[in-house]
């Protein structure tokens, strides 16, 4: 590791201010690392553009980002390559990159970080919805704005055009923009006299009335109110008492008989009514398709509709006063007013009143024309009636209630067309009229949010999650009645403290969902104080499958009892987030109740139906009760009966009994305040006992609802099925409804992704010429498109089956049972294609922002209209349009248009980053797996894999996805057109210079994840299909893979113990693992077998006979066989004297032979299983080997002729004749491959593979050559194949990698230099270019020899990797610091000082004197010299180490000895400087730190006991200036490491550092903070970095010591580069293989601009160049190095532009032995005596 001390030499300054400013939105922070204290930004005056927003114009020129050019227009290069100050242009941000700015910067703004100071807000966490308190009222979650329109039908025709056309898709965006949806419901526009046939048209007005108030976010009625009192519709009912003293008070008889003719008496409502009939029933002609007959027949209607209601108005006003009589003459309009603006409280928060005042339209007389305004027509009375009715309601009633704010009145003339858009004045009114509609509802709009968002829980994603779930409780146990044995075990349940769930299991329909809901609504007195978390699962998006349902539930677990961690998007961390949820976080007086409905609904993805994920027990203070289907092709049951086999924990839901039956239907009707006749309720019972499951009695109950006391026989028949009950649901929806519209209707609910909303349904229908032209058969409305009514008539008769729930955001209607869903796709679904095309087209926006669609109308004519429907950008102001986004790519691939989906989606760059940034990787990758479900087109293929082997890094960081493209991608020719869709991307991203990451396409296929720790074992079935694999603990799980498809098959999981080996045994039927002390036999289903114990905690096994039905355990010197099908032993071998088998050693197994190395493991035996006999083999040395020799490698040849096997340092493949046991034949490897591993060979036994490094190498034994490499991402640990097609291979991390062995490999650059075996120390030159090392060389002669290799300084230009300067030297130096661009400091085995001047390759001079006897290089470097740059000089310690030494760089000479007063027995040790090199500070051996001012020499000491610790660590860190100084220590025994400041300058202790206002993570309980030392790094004056255990990046005022940000973002501890002087940005690296990772920071905000997620596990380091804008990483062993451009912050550089420091190549042997003396080594002041150093020799 490299040095972390803060190097003298290097001024202070502050982070240069950033000047550019943007206009088009605000900063971009990177959304998952937060800094904190974030600042609320004012859209009047945003900050500086900055984060991830590029200030300069980076790639905005080239063809795409490429990775070996300069980028044009970026930036100018001097001859030393350092970019030039200058003027740079900001970007022309687009549209969709400045809303994906604003969105990202929002997002950060509005989210509160886990990290607060603040105390968090209790009544958050705390809000009842949270805890599943069912006993509440539910808040409305809907984020959608709904206006009910009210108008009477004619005289507003042309405002209601209007506001369709323009004004509506304005306000429509001005929603879409704020995250809401924006509805009209307008019960006038384009009905139709068919609508009113029965007589629904007032009932329904009024019910979407109520539901506009009950869902609308600020506005939800607007009424255009005018001269027109409206239509007086008559009552659909009459209570039958009031009808009949009706009837009795009626003077005309002919209008009693009429009464008595259209009112038919129902004994089955409660109480009875008289009902009106539907008009077509009385006058069957009035639905006619001959226009005179129609005519007629409507005539009649009207004719006799104008007598009732005089008649019914007459005699009420005898019956009951005049008072409650106009209930029968009240307009619908008034009714709509009254219930939408009278009796609303706060109506002007909601309610707005457009008044038109049509000036001498009294005076125009009486006309059709003039009736179509006002009321002009028919008896005098009538009108007269009317219109005082009409001025109460607008001179009295309105204006009392709303405020003239909210009522915009407007004056126009009548002209005798009465409105005319051709008159100015009327043009006029219209434009201003639609305009203040706009602003109007704006303004309410804006106010509604506003007040929500203060009102509503923050976190709305989790709030809406859980509201949707809690109100279909309340819907599914509204009516729920019987069942009390069940209902009784359920309460049993939970009051006990059982370790397992409670699983309810029955067929479908058999009512498992309504006993899960009402257990939801009887906790609250069954349990005290316990949080209800219940999902009923498929009913929303985030339910649907398992990675978001645990994140959500994991998330509401957290939230409820406090916890701030964030939780993880990867699927094998939820799993263990979960758990860790249900283990820890409940209390005794805070328990938790998880409620899981229908298991089996969740989809196939990451085995969520295996249950894996399910934790082996229930903790205490934890009760879990699920619900599934017994069906064996859900998977759920099955594995839940493995998991828990308790059979007293199982509810099966079984007929319900007579008893129950006639109770519930009992209480159904009477919540319907319906009956039946006696006839009727014995066929609705018998009905049930044919099909006896609850959601059948549900349909036929529905189906009797309808039905009136004088129904006749044949109109009372029920259905024997479920099915054939929906059938016919749909058949009476189809007659009542029409044919093709219900048909069309349904299947595009039923094929869309998750449901539509019904505005979404408006508009696809009105993009449905077949619907449109079925509807205007008879009439054109005067928009091309569906009339509302008819939507809403058919979703009031769907209301029991259709459930409402959110999706992408929006409130989607969706079938509620999976019966209906199969019914509707047989029905409605037969031509699918057409579906999803007219969804696709739809959601990408083909037919919107007035493009008009053409169509031929029943007359085969063509025309083409507007259909105004909803426009389809990828963004709404700063939101995304989620809809289309997660369906728009699904439909076009289900309609088949692939060529479509490639441009608008799949291989649309903005598309992809819009969708990834908007939902997750996972999500954006099921759209090209399904895809390839259906095509094979490469283009998708490549960009598919490209997307799996990013997935890691995407999850990780989702704005990686630009680099992770480039740099997997710039090699493909068929992606180049991709590509340069880049070229615009004005984000800030880490690209590498030389390809880094692993290429998709070639042999490796898939990269499957799973297990959450490193793999330790695998194993394949001879049919190659199927792997088993095993992790490192915690991961306790066996998993099964299908690697032909890259799937995983099953988790075994919950299995104690730790595994070790896996193998498959009993003809792959089994799986064999060796944990600690034990080996267990498992089925695939999960059943274990039988265990068998050993008394090692480890053994050597190997499976062998033919199908491995045998195994044999080797210990000590016995061989145990064991029959693999029963577990027993069945024999013991004991072998020869000197033959001892070891844990550590290899065994394989064929048919008749098995091979085991023998201890030292210089040596192995033979077994034959035939004749049980032992045969060792001593392995000669071999004499060009002088090292040790260790068998790595063993296999049994197909033939079983002979054994071949390898030993270390000799790549030798050798051949041992079975029968003889003696070698006969042997293969030369590879001279590169030092150590072979693992041996395996294909069938036929032509061709062997073995593991070597990062390398699986392939030899064709017959031939005796090398074929090829498969270069791996991390160091091979183990393989697997028996197919010689398919490999799988491991190492260590959590990925099972799969490789076609038919495909070539990619070529992929290691990135290595030549000739450099391992790197010990390293240091950057001014050029970004330029890397100096101390290096040992690469010599195999001398290795294979035992020999050391010779060492050297080398210089590596990082644009072509090659050593430009390499001065070899005989010896390894003893140190080793880069000076400047031309010279280091070493320190030769005469323990001289000695500058190497590495262009010239020489030893320019040496140092007065000698350094101390041993010169230790620690994890940290070389930390006993300090050299301060800016001075000129070196400070060390003397020859004893008990002074400080200082030296003038220039001359060599000593220039002063400063005497530390101290003990003997004190030797100062660690030296460190601050940047300008006035202070430095050297631990000691008695655990003191002496502080030397530079300026004055004066010494401060600084101790246990001054600092009042009982512990200090040897590391200091300082300010540049040297005023304040970071000590770590330990104040209380055995605790964790803390941060103590100290006063330089003034001598004195300062304040503790401490983040009082960050919980304490359970991490702090871990013992490994009392031993971990923390990472701390300065920056410039002001303040300090550090990171410990617990993954927090802290950043520390020096002077105050308080805490300023807290920086997130990184999963494991991190290390930090030390900052050096002028740095803008520094940087956080992950370097354990769960993460990998580099981010790099804004010095000045704190954000992260950038960051890069690697392949494999390379141990690599990265740090900043020397000049501090761009990075390079380098691996210790073998070296290999990169360099990283910093794209889209000004700091693009291109290194092979930059002035080369050292010309051509140079190699020169230094002798550093030979005696290098400086002139005045004699008077050298430094008398200190040797002495032994402590660390001794490195």
């Amino acid at each position: 590791m490299k040095k972390v001390r803060n190097t003298g030499g290097q001024s202070s300054s502050k982070t240069a201010k950033t000047t550019s400013q943007s206009t088009v939105a605000r900063p971009v922070p990177h959304k998952v690392c937060s800094s904190q204290p974030s600042h609320s930004l004012d859209a009047k005056a945003r900050p500086p553009l900055k984060s991830r927003i590029s200030s300069f114009e980076a790639n905005k020129t080239s063809k795409f980002p490429t990775k070996q050019k300069a980028t044009k227009g970026c930036t100018s290069l001097e001859n030393n390559g350092r970019v030039k100050s200058g003027s740079t242009k900001l970007p022309e941000f687009d549209t969709l990159y400045a809303q994906i700015k604003q969105y990202l910067e929002i997002k950060k703004s509005a989210s509160k970080s886990q990290f607060d100071d603040s105390e968090k807000d209790v009544s958050q966490s705390a809000h009842f919805v949270l805890f599943g308190d069912v006993t509440k009222p539910l808040p409305k979650t809907s984020k959608v704005v709904r206006i009910f329109t009210s108008s009477t039908f004619t005289d507003t025709m042309l405002e209601r055009n209007m506001l369709l056309e323009e004004t509506y898709p304005r306000i429509k965006l001005f929603c879409q923009s704020r995250g809401y949806d924006f509805q009209v419901v307008d019960m006038r526009w384009g009905v139709r006299d068919e609508s009113t046939d029965d007589h629904m048209g007032t009932e329904l007005c009024l019910k979407e009335l109520t539901q506009c108030r009950d869902m609308s976010t600020g506005p939800f009625f607007v009424t255009l109110l005018s001269h027109k009192y409206g239509y007086c519709a008559l009552p659909r009912e009459i209570d039958a008492s009031e009808f009949e003293k009706l009837l009795n008070c009626a003077q005309v008889e002919k209008n009693t008989a009429l009464l008595k003719k259209w009112y038919i008496r129902d004994d089955n409502s409660v109480p009875p009514v008289y009902v009106l009939q539907s008009i077509s029933k009385i006058l069957p002609e009035f639905l006619s398709p001959e226009a005179d007959k129609k005519l007629a027949a409507k005539s009649k209607w009207w004719e006799d509709n104008d007598a009732m209601q005089g008649a019914l108005y007459e005699a009420a006003k005898k019956a009951v006063g005049e008072t409650e009589a106009e209930k029968y003459v009240i307009s619908v309009s008034e009714k709509e007013v009254k219930a939408g603006l009278l009796d609303v409280k706060d109506a002007n928060k909601h309610c707005l009143w457009f008044k038109r005042n049509i000036r001498g339209i009294d005076k125009a007389g009486s006309s059709r024309l003039v009736s179509r305004f006002t009321e002009c027509l028919g008896p005098d009375e009538k009108i007269k009636k009317a219109k005082m009715m009409l001025n109460d309601l607008k001179e009295k009633k309105i204006p009392k209630v709303l405020s003239p704010e909210n009522i915009c009145s407007y004056d126009i003339d009548w002209t005798e067309k009465g409105i005319d858009q051709e008159n100015t004045q009327h043009k006029e009114y219209l434009r201003k009229m639609t305009s203040d509609f706009e602003t109007h509802i704006c303004r309410l709009i804006k106010a509604g949010i506003e007040e929500r968002e203060q009102s509503t829980f923050k976190n709305n994603a989790l709030f809406e999650e859980c509201l949707q779930h809690l109100r279909f409780a309340h819907e599914k146990s509204e009516n729920f009645h019987g069942r009390g044995h069940i209902m009784k075990k359920v309460e049993s349940y939970l009051n006990s403290d059982d370790d397992a769930p409670l699983v309810i299991h029955g067929e479908s329909g058999s009512g498992k969902t309504s006993i899960m809901a009402q257990t939801a609504m009887m906790t609250d007195s069954a349990v005290q104080d316990t949080v209800v978390v219940i999902r009923f699962i498929g009913t929303t998006p985030r339910s649907s499958n398992i990675n978001s349902l645990l994140r959500s539930i994991c998330h509401q677990i957290k939230t409820v009892y406090g916890d701030t961690s964030v939780t993880s998007e990867e699927p094998k961390e939820l799993v263990l987030e979960f758990q860790r949820c249900l283990q820890d976080l409940p209390t005794k007086d805070k328990e938790l109740l998880l409620l899981l409905d229908s298991m089996d609904q969740l989809d196939t993805s990451h085995q969520g139906r295996q249950l894996g994920w399910m934790p082996s027990f229930v903790p205490q203070h934890v009760r879990i009760i699920v619900s599934t289907l017994e069906d064996e092709k859900y998977e759920c049951f099955p594995s839940i009966k493995f998991l828990y086999p308790s059979s007293e924990n199982y509810i099966a839901v079984e007929k319900l009994p007579e008893v129950d039956v006639k109770s519930i239907v009992d209480s159904w009707l009477k919540g319907k305040h319906r009956t039946l006749t006696e006839s009727q309720r014995d066929l609705l019972l018998r009905s049930f006992d044919e099909c006896p499951l609850p959601l059948n009695l549900k349909l036929s109950f529905d189906e009797a609802c309808r039905w009136t006391s004088s129904a006749t026989q044949d109109s009372t028949r029920l259905q024997t099925t479920i099915r054939d009950s929906i059938n016919r649901l749909f058949f009476q929806l189809e007659r009542m409804h029409g044919e093709l519209f219900v048909s069309k209707t349904l299947g595009y609910i039923t094929a869309a992704k998750s449901g539509l909303s019904e505005g979404e349904i408006e508009d696809i229908l009105a993009c449905d010429d077949d619907v449109l032209n079925d509807v205007y058969t008879y009439w054109t409305p005067p928009l091309r498109r569906l009339p509302p009514l008819l939507l809403l008539r058919l979703k009031a008769d769907l209301s029991e089956y259709i459930v409402e729930r959110g999706a992408d955001r929006l409130t989607v209607m969706y079938w509620y049972h999976r019966q209906f869903i199969q019914a509707a796709q047989d029905r409605y679904c037969r031509e699918e294609q057409r579906l999803h095309a007219a969804l696709a087209d739809f959601f990408s926006g083909t037919w919107s922002n007035g493009k008009k669609k053409p169509y031929k109308d029943k007359s085969g004519k063509m025309s083409e209209a507007d259909r105004f429907v909803s426009t389809q950008p990828l963004m709404f102001g700063s939101s995304f349009n989620v809809r289309k986004l997660n369906n728009l790519p699904y439909h076009r691939i289900k309609a088949g248009q692939i060529e479509m989906a490639k441009k608008e989606s799949l291989c649309n760059f903005r598309f992809m980053f819009c969708k990834l940034l908007a939902t997750s990787c996972s999500n954006l990758l099921s759209d090209y797996t399904l895809s390839t479900e259906k095509t094979s087109d490469k283009e998708i293929c490549i960009i598919r894999d490209t997307l799996q082997l990013s997935e890691h890094a995407l999850i990780f960081d989702k704005m990686q996805l630009v680099p992770q493209l480039i740099d997997r991608l710039s090699s493909e020719k068929i992606a180049d057109s991709f590509l340069t869709q880049l070229k615009d991307y004005p984000f800030s991203y880490l690209l590498p210079y030389h390809n880094i990451l692993m290429k998709p396409g070639g042999s490796l296929v898939y990269s499957l994840s799973g297990h959450t720790k490193e793999l330790r074992a695998v194993d394949m079935k001879q049919d190659g299909s199927t792997v088993v694999s095993c992790a490192n603990r915690p991961d306790n799980s066996i998993k099964l893979w299908d690697v032909k498809n890259g799937k995983l098959i099953k988790s075994i999981e919950n299995v104690t113990g730790i595994a070790v080996k896996v193998f498959f045994i009993c003809n792959d039927s089994m799986i064999l693992v060796h944990f600690v002390h034990k080996l267990v036999a498992i089925k695939e289903t999960g059943e274990v077998a039988y265990t068998i114990s050993i008394p090692k905690e480890r053994t050597l096994l190997c499976p062998a006979n033919k199908g491995r039905v045998v195994f044999l355990v080797f210990q000590d010197n016995t061989i145990d066989w064991y029959d693999a099908r029963t577990g027993k032993k069945t024999d013991t071998i004991k072998c020869q004297e000197g033959v001892h088998f070891s844990e550590t050693g290899v065994a394989v197994g064929s048919k008749s032979l098995v091979a085991a190395t023998v201890e030292p493991r210089e040596k192995f035996i033979v077994f034959d299983l035939m004749t049980k006999k032992v045969s060792l083999y001593n392995v000669p040395y071999p004499e060009k080997v002088k090292r040790r020799h260790i068998i790595k490698s063993l296999a049994i040849m197909p033939d079983e002729r002979h054994v071949i096997f390898s030993i270390r340092f000799d790549n030798d493949i050798r051949f041992l004749d079975t029968a003889t046991m003696k070698e006969d034949r042997c293969i030369e490897g590879d001279r590169k491959d030092l150590t072979l591993g693992q041996f395996v060979l294909s069938p036929d036994g032509l061709e062997l593979f073995y593991q070597v490094g990062q390398n699986v190498c392939t030899w064709n034994l017959k031939e005796e050559k090398f074929k090829w490499t498969f270069l791996h991402p991390g160091v091979v640990l183990g393989l697997a194949s028996t197919d010689w097609k398919t490999m799988v291979t491991i190492s260590n991390d959590p990925i099972l990698r799969v490789w076609d062995l038919t495909k070539k490999m990619k070529d992929v650059q290691t990135n290595k230099v030549k000739h450099l075996a391992h790197m010990y120390d390293y240091g950057p030159v001014s050029s970004p270019r330029y890397l100096l090392g101390l290096a040992q060389l690469f010599m195999m002669g001398r290795r294979m020899k035992g020999e050391d290799e010779d060492y050297a300084v080398v210089a590596i230009d990082l644009a072509t990797k090659d050593v430009t300067r390499k001065c070899q030297m005989n010896e390894k130096p003893r140190l080793f610091e880069v000076l400047n661009d031309t010279e280091v400091i070493l320190c030769s085995s005469d323990r001289k000082l000695k500058i190497l001047n590495i262009d010239k390759m020489e030893v320019t001079r040496s140092f007065q004197g000698k350094m101390f006897q041993h010169i230790p290089f620690t994890g940290y470097g070389y930390l006993e010299i300090a050299v301060l740059r800016d001075r000129g000089e070196l400070v060390t310690v003397t020859k004893g180490r008990k002074h400080f030494k200082i030296y003038d760089i220039g001359s060599g000479m000593t220039k002063s000895i400063i005497k530390v007063p101290s003990k003997d027995d004190c030797r100062l040790k660690e030296l460190t400087a601050c940047h300008d090199g006035s202070v430095v500070i050297a631990h000691s051996t008695t655990n003191q730190f002496f502080i030397l001012d530079m300026d004055c020499k004066s010494l401060t000491v600084i101790g246990e006991s001054e600092l009042k610790c009982v512990r200090l660590c040897e590391l200091v860190h300082m300010t540049s200036s040297g005023n304040n100084a970071l000590f770590i220590a330990n104040f209380v025994q055995d605790g964790p490491w803390e941060f103590q400041l100290h006063k330089v300058r003034e001598k004195k202790v300062g304040v503790r550092l401490r983040d009082n206002g960050y919980p304490q993570s359970s991490m702090h309980a871990l013992r490994a903070f009392k031993f971990a030392i923390p990472n701390v790094r300065s920056i410039e004056d002001w303040g300090f970095i550090t990171s410990y255990l617990d993954n927090v990046i802290r950043i520390w005022d020096a002077e105050k010591g308080t805490i300023l940000h807290r920086l997130s973002g990184h999963a494991v501890p991190v290390t930090i580069p030390p900052l050096r002087k002028g740095a803008k940005y520094f940087i956080t690296h992950s370097r354990l293989m769960e993460e990998n990772a580099i981010r790099v920071w804004n010095v000045k905000t704190m954000e992260c601009v950038s960051s890069l997620k690697l392949d494999g596990n390379e141990n690599i380091l990265v740090d900043f160049c020397g000049d501090l804008r761009s990075l390079y990483t380098l691996r210790f062993s073998p070296v290999n190095v990169n360099y990283l451009s910093l794209k889209g912050l000004g700091c693009d550089v291109d290194i092979a532009r930059c002035r080369e420091l050292y010309k051509g190549t140079g190699h020169r042997m230094i002798d550093l032995t030979i005696p290098t003396p400086h002139s005045a080594d004699d008077e050298d002041p430094d008398d200190d005596p040797d002495e032994e150093d402590e660390f001794g020799e490195d």
